[in-house]
């Protein structure tokens, strides 16, 4: 008897905690299906469920059933007839029963991205499907930041398919931890780094050294940690996430933008479009197009 009240007592307990974090939130959104956190490792299947790809080598992430977020050199001279966005992927060649394949409609990206500048401020870009992604446990949104975090020093999460000499599996996708550093570091390895707060800086210190061969043409965008674990090609436009501690769902607070092209041999951060920092930017976007989706946030 004591033992049945006490099953009792932990499954109220349990619905709980579940209808309080559920109620931090706008929507259901950033959750991660049952895996591990190792940098670099392969992930589960559909561990990350917002992670999409794009048929032209990017990455990008779930927003709403309508749009994905990626960044503005991915589009930049594409047709939305060029590209098409996988989600539920996981292997990048084989078997994935999850997978979705969209059109894309449209491209809205941000009128204040130069491809010729060195800084690469404004890299952003909403993608505008044809078909709305279906949620289900294994696809759906990543939550956006409804404030600034401050990050400085924590550690946040990349996703991408892998490159990797003679570990792991090339073709699945891979995960790898970085850690955020301050804009006025990141300066000293990028001195045109836009002055505005709109990037994030990321590395990952004294780790790997990144002794490994990689096919140069991929142009890598990425830290030294990052480019060792993950095929460069397919992290550009993806999300850098944080484990939001309030709600234990991951927020994307940043997209992969640039990096030095000889990852490895020069030890150089990444650099990162910050967000929150276009939020506004974002809302609009959708509201443009589909005037009834709505981010998830943090309520």
């Amino acid at each position: 008897m004591l033992i049945d009240r006490m099953k009792l007592l932990v499954c109220l307990m349990l619905v709980c905690l579940s209808w309080v974090s559920s109620a931090k939130l706008s929507c259901n959104c950033g959750w991660r299906n049952s895996g591990r956190i190792v940098g670099g490792k392969e992930t589960r299947k559909n561990e990350y469920p917002w992670m999409v790809s794009l048929s032209n080598g990017c990455g990008g992430s779930i927003i709403t059933p309508w749009h994905v977020l990626t960044a503005a050199h991915c589009t930049h001279g594409e047709r939305p007839s060029g590209i098409t966005v996988s989600a539920g992927r996981h292997y990048k060649y084989g078997d994935n029963p999850n997978l979705q394949v969209h059109h894309v409609a449209k491209i809205i990206q941000h009128k204040g991205y130069d491809d010729n500048s060195d800084g690469s401020p404004d890299d952003i870009s909403v993608l505008v499907l044809a078909t709305p992604i279906r949620f289900n446990q294994n696809v759906g949104p990543v939550c956006m930041p409804s404030s600034s975090y401050n990050l400085l020093g924590k550690f946040i999460k990349v996703t991408g398919w892998g490159l990797t000499k003679g570990t792991g599996d090339q073709n699945a996708l891979r995960e790898v931890d970085v850690e955020v550093i301050s804009n006025s570091v990141c300066r000293r390895s990028w001195p045109l780094l836009n002055s505005r707060p709109t990037q994030i800086c990321a590395y990952t210190p004294k780790k790997d050294s990144c002794n490994f061969w990689i096919n140069r043409s991929f142009l890598p965008y990425c830290v030294r940690k990052i480019c060792k674990d993950l095929q460069p090609n397919n992290l550009k436009g993806g999300a850098l996430v944080y484990l939001d501690p309030n709600t234990n769902r991951y927020t994307q607070v940043a997209l992969v933008s640039y990096g030095h092209p000889q990852c490895g041999i020069v030890a150089k951060p990444s650099v990162n479009t910050d967000v929150f920092a276009y939020i506004g930017w974002i809302k609009q976007a959708i509201a443009q197009t589909y005037p009834r989706e709505k981010i998830c946030t943090k309520a």
